[in-house]
């Protein structure tokens, strides 16, 4: 059965894309299950979509596909919106894979963050992995246009600080926002 999100069914559909935004990307379609049973404050729906190696998961909120926020949610009790919608939250973690790093730098601006993607991606590229080649092949694969750094991180700047997302365990207890 197709999925109402028209990017996460092509996603699964196209195994080499899966495989890819798994690694380098990580965001694993295979995992979905959250390390806790979650929920949002509003009562909105709530659909693990992905998860990462470090526990994480992301997840769309809301019914309306095509318009449905992707938020990520840590295993430490921290979570936020990355993206507006699915395609702008890939094209953050193909754009920017170390878009968690450079949410310490919300509290800063836009060049701030800038400036910390730009020495995250020369750090990857010394130890050898040029995410370039994996973006080329993902983009192809999804037909997905990616925009540039800049541009995807003024995307997650807005997103991230924007209110009513309250992710909330099956204690009541919030999670703490995961910008800054």
């Amino acid at each position: 059965m197709a999925h109402p999100e028209p990017l996460l069914d092509l996603i699964h559909r196209t195994p080499a894309a899966a495989e890819s935004l798994a690694w380098p990307f990580d965001f694993d379609v295979s995992r979905t299950d959250h390390v806790e049973v979650v929920r949002l404050q509003s009562g909105d729906a709530l659909e693990a979509i992905a998860g990462d190696g470090a526990g994480g998961t992301f997840f769309l909120c809301g019914e309306t596909a095509g318009e449905r926020p992707v938020l990520y949610a840590d295993s430490e009790g921290q979570a936020g919106l990355i993206g507006r919608n699915l395609t702008a939250a890939i094209q953050l973690i193909v754009r920017v894979p170390y878009w968690q790093d450079c949410l310490r730098y919300v509290p800063d601006g836009l060049e701030a963050m800038r400036s910390a993607a730009m020495r995250l991606e020369h750090e990857h590229l010394d130890d050898g992995l040029d995410f370039d080649a994996h973006r080329g092949s993902l983009t192809g694969l999804l037909a997905l246009h990616l925009p540039p750094t800049t541009d995807v991180l003024a995307q997650l700047l807005e997103t991230a600080t924007l209110p009513g997302y309250v992710l909330l365990n099956e204690w009541d207890n919030a999670y703490e926002p995961i910008n800054g």
